[in-house]
């Protein structure tokens, strides 16, 4: 699998998604996403409620 980045059409079809949903990514958060995700790491509950609490993942 290729690495996601912010302009990757993956992540640009989440993105615009989201916002039909009236819901919107801070930078940083989505930065911090993708780079959970490119490492391949396990995306959990707890990881999630840390990043948007605006712990460091």
């Amino acid at each position: 699998m290729t690495k996601l980045t912010l302009d990757s059409p993956a992540f640009q079809r989440v993105s615009k998604n989201l916002s039909l949903e009236n819901f919107q990514v801070e930078k940083s958060l989505a930065l911090q996403a993708l780079d959970v995700i490119n490492s391949k790491k396990q995306l959990t509950p707890t990881m999630i409620r840390e990043a948007v609490s605006g712990r460091k993942v």
